[in-house]
């Protein structure tokens, strides 16, 4: 299984406003070093506290596009409100950018129960450029594996694998178990999965360490694995 990837779409900078005081331009530099083809910028959705806010994703459309020799890609890791998949951006601002992760969170959304987080995943789905679903591993919010991943390959729409999930300081719980789930049912559904530093700056940027042996594990298939896939990134 190949250590590097080709590009990491789930980053935050200093406009996530937690954990960093890292600006793009610190991170793309990071990128470039690290051989990345492209990096995506991902600040949460601005229901997070002290996050970016409306004005930020509205001013995307006139942010530089590469950089370093680095393609740069803009998104939003949406965070999901509630049971109906109520999210925190309009879709004519998601309809601006380039892609969105959906997340529960805890401070904009308590977990509920296995059915509610479960439905709250699968009506979030149906919003404007969502292509990813953020760390569905947290252990905090019970779901439906089976079914939100079946619904997500009928919409083509891609779980992560999140290496901050894995880390040994996690606050995420039942990261490696769960991680090991998703996989495995990916693997059987042919649904490829999206390798994510979920990095806050530009110290983790490219990093999935904690990520390769689980794919060992589960023998899971290369081409399975969109961030080895130049094809995907020309679809972004």
């Amino acid at each position: 299984m190949k250590s590097t990837i080709l590009f990491d779409l789930h980053t935050h900078s200093i406009s996530s406003g937690h954990g960093s005081n890292d600006t793009i331009t610190d991170m793309v530099k990071v990128a470039s070093s690290i051989g990345l083809k492209a990096l995506g910028i991902s600040e949460h959705g601005p229901a997070t506290p002290c996050s970016a806010t409306v004005s930020y994703f509205r001013n995307l459309s006139l942010a530089c596009r590469s950089r370093f020799d680095v393609r740069l890609l803009y998104g939003v890791e949406l965070n999901i409100l509630d049971k109906y998949g109520n999210v925190d951006l309009s879709p004519d601002l998601l309809s601006e950018l380039d892609y969105a992760i959906i997340s529960f969170h805890l401070p904009t959304c308590k977990p509920m129960s296995l059915e509610d987080n479960t439905l709250g995943y699968i009506n979030a789905m149906s919003h404007k450029n969502v292509r990813f679903i953020g760390h569905m591993d947290d252990g905090r919010y019970p779901i439906d594996y089976e079914h939100v991943l079946e619904v997500a390959k009928c919409k083509y729409i891609f779980p992560e694998i999140n290496n901050a999930s894995l880390a040994p300081d996690a606050y995420r719980t039942n990261g490696y178990e769960n991680s090991l789930k998703i996989l495995t049912i990916c693997k059987k559904l042919e649904l490829p999965v999206l390798l994510s530093s979920d990095s806050h700056g530009k110290s983790q940027i490219g990093n999935v360490q904690y990520i390769l042996p689980l794919l060992k594990t589960t023998d899971f298939p290369e081409h399975l694995i969109l961030n080895y896939r130049e094809d995907f990134l020309n679809q972004l």
